[in-house]
């Protein structure tokens, strides 16, 4: 964790308590999706509808402190807060968290960590989605479905992703570095 400071790692711990809270509760809405769907036979397809927010907290930590590891490191700590607080899934969620944290990890590692913006924040959330359904297809036998359905999950998690994880968690922190928020930190002073 070279080049961390204390405010870099109270930012992580603030973040992933924050994410973890909103995680338990997108696996609950998840649950009242499906039984929305269940009538038309597509509550496979609920969690898909709402996937890119367990990808927020390695994008807005990865985009606040754009250090390597920040992204990774949030999302794991949130997925084992959630599972601390009693997400019924169980410990396999911190798995999760691993895939997920990795997939937009990848996006801040593309440009070596420099400034980022839009770009890294897209390639974070294509490429969480991309590591997140081939956990899928291992760990929920996404392999058993027809091609349709499994084009139709992909299409929508990444849907989800760029909306939840690229474009709020970039309208957020923008507003919060503006209102002076994270002056401390990479964010806040490229928007000075």
């Amino acid at each position: 964790m070279a080049k961390w400071s204390l405010k870099d790692v109270i930012m992580v711990g603030i973040t992933a308590i924050i994410f973890g809270v909103i995680y338990l509760g997108a696996v609950h809405l998840g649950v009242y999706l499906g039984v929305l769907l269940t009538p038309f036979g597509l509550a496979v397809l609920a969690n898909e509808f709402i996937f890119g927010i367990w990808f927020m907290a390695a994008a807005f930590a990865g985009y606040v402190i754009q250090r390597p590891g920040a992204a990774l490191i949030t999302e794991m700590i949130a997925a084992l807060l959630e599972v601390f607080m009693g997400n019924f899934y169980g410990p396999i969620v911190f798995v999760s968290g691993f895939v997920q944290g990795i997939g937009t990890e990848a996006g801040f590692m593309s440009n070596g960590y420099r400034r980022a913006g839009w770009p890294q924040l897209i390639i974070g959330a294509v490429a969480a989605t991309v590591t997140s359904f081939i956990w899928g297809i291992v760990r929920s036998s996404f392999s058993g479905l027809q091609w349709q359905l499994l084009l139709s999950i992909f299409v929508i998690r990444l849907l989800s992703a760029l909306l939840f994880s690229a474009v709020l968690v970039k309208i957020v922190c923008d507003r919060l570095a503006k209102m002076g928020v994270l002056n401390s930190y990479p964010i806040g002073t490229a928007q000075q």
